[in-house]
């Protein structure tokens, strides 16, 4: 039998051993990422989040048109209220600092249903009771947008479709906008990697002037050309971006000058999001247009309450 003198030598020299051991591997485990480091490689464990936000399935309905065969229906996806971090870093690629928020966080407070599709020719059709105007810059067909719209003819638009009892349409805010837009990520792209751009994106050296709606990749939301195709209206007034802190549905300017109500709104300058705006149509990119203004790069996007 061992005696108790030697059993506690023999357990302290087989601990003093388990101690050597383990500093010799946390030794070789520093010399292998200072080696790795020293060659540029990455030495992070892998990340178990995946690369891409997972597509979320949200309620949608259907607004009836009576749109012709092969038209895109008026579809709405809702979107549930949350918060998120609106505009861009300092240091984002093809920011423009006199334009852009400072990202910062934002929360909106009401869910809310957004088209699926950019308002197409048919649906505007539909609603207006006539096509649009004549133009040798805009491509005909039901499923094109209705582009070369301007601000004051989007309300028109609006205030058209609320008399056929269907609901309540408006244009989105900027901040919904960007909310439904970016789809819970916090990259230039919705859909994160740039290298994948052309899956996503019509630029407008692949789309002139514009290309029928939904034919790309959507975002994770399910919401088609949310960063290429036409720009889009939104109903914010323009103002210029000024350090922000943390605001719950943040809305432009009220059109009112020295607290007397602005009878003019044709003339206000009003925002709108997306493609044909500077920086490639990044989720923060922003850009605006005088509310009589129209371009043939400009349409919408209808917001249900």
């Amino acid at each position: 039998m061992m005696k108790r003198g030697s059993m506690s030598h023999l357990l302290k020299w087989i601990g003093g051993l388990l101690l050597i051991l383990m500093l010799a591997v946390a030794l070789i485990q520093l010399a292998r990422e200072s080696v790795m480091r020293f060659e540029g490689k990455d030495c992070t464990l892998p990340s178990t989040e995946p690369a891409f936000t997972v597509a979320v399935e949200f309620e949608m309905i259907t607004i009836p048109l009576g749109l012709p065969d092969g038209a895109k229906p008026l579809e709405m996806i809702f979107i549930p209220a949350g918060a998120f971090l609106m505009g861009s870093p300092v240091d984002e690629e093809g920011r423009r600092p006199d334009w852009e928020w400072l990202a910062h966080e934002v929360t909106i407070g009401k869910g809310f249903f957004i088209g699926r599709y950019e308002v197409t020719q048919a649906q505007w059709e539909a609603v207006m009771g006539e096509p649009l105007p004549e133009s040798k810059w805009i491509k005909r067909g039901a499923n094109y947008p209705a582009a070369k719209i301007s601000w004051n003819e989007c309300r028109d638009f609006v205030e058209a479709l609320n008399k056929m009892g269907l609901g309540s349409f408006r244009l989105p805010t900027e901040a919904e906008w960007e909310y439904a837009c970016r789809a819970g990520t916090t990259t230039p792209y919705s859909f994160q990697d740039s290298s994948l751009a052309e899956n996503y994106i019509w630029w407008g050296w692949n789309a002139r002037p514009a290309a029928e709606v939904g034919l790309k990749l959507p975002n994770p939301w399910g919401l088609y050309d949310m960063h290429g195709n036409v720009g889009e209206w939104c109903s914010d007034l323009w103002k210029e971006p000024y350090p922000r802190g943390t605001t719950q549905d943040p809305r432009g300017p009220e059109p009112y000058w020295l607290n007397v109500a602005n009878y003019t709104p044709w003339l206000s300058n009003h925002v709108y999001r997306g493609a044909l705006c500077h920086g490639r149509g990044r989720s923060a990119t922003r850009c605006y247009e005088q509310a009589f203004d129209y371009h043939y790069r400009l349409g919408f996007r209808l917001v249900r309450d």
